[in-house]
């Protein structure tokens, strides 16, 4: 038998953050990126944020002309906007769409946090929480010691290792949806 890994307060932890991060992944990549598109958010440019204004100006100033009544100052005001709303466009063209960035931010996030979550797995595929009799989930013992997929020995022969992970796992995932069922229970 191989020598089995050491019960440590870090390697609980690790088990419990690497399960975390398999049962919920979808939510703390959403709130982390979240989170740094509100630090990366870039403010208005002044220029825009001008225009922007001049055309709302311009528009209540159409609003209180009467196309048929001052037809020559309300098309000439309808042209100024027009040409406003031009630069306008021109110039938010220029400037990088706050999605692209949105993506990339989100895209970057899901990697590094699944590359985390990855080297994670593997730093506590070692750990075995206890040993059961090999019958019970034969043939599916393999998912029980995920994610050593061959195991790592530390069970006599009769027995089959479950991992600290799966248990970690199974744990939360069973007290996520109990407390999600009794918190909608008590919504209703």
């Amino acid at each position: 038998m191989e020598e089995t890994v050491k019960i440590s307060i870090l390697n609980v932890v690790a088990v419990i953050i690497s399960a975390y991060f398999a049962v919920d992944s979808a939510r703390i990549i959403s709130a982390v990126a979240t989170f740094l598109k509100t630090i990366f958010k870039e403010k208005e440019d002044p220029a825009i944020t001008l225009l922007k204004n001049k055309i709302k100006n311009l528009k209540k100033e159409l609003n209180d002309i009467s196309p048929t009544n001052q037809f020559a100052a309300y098309f000439k005001k309808d042209r100024e906007l027009n040409k406003l709303n031009d630069e306008l466009e021109q110039l938010q063209a220029t400037k990088r769409t706050e999605t692209t960035k949105n993506l990339k931010i989100e895209g970057a996030t899901r990697v590094v946090i699944q590359l985390g979550a990855l080297v994670l797995l593997r730093y506590v595929s070692g750990i075995t929480a206890f040993c059961i009799p090999d019958n019970i989930f034969w043939p599916f013992n393999f998912l029980i010691r995920f994610p050593a997929i061959f195991g790592n020995d530390t069970c006599p022969g009769e027995f089959a290792e479950v991992s600290g992970f799966a248990l970690a796992f199974l744990a939360i995932n069973l007290g996520s949806r109990f407390y999600h069922r009794l918190f909608k229970a008590k919504r209703v």
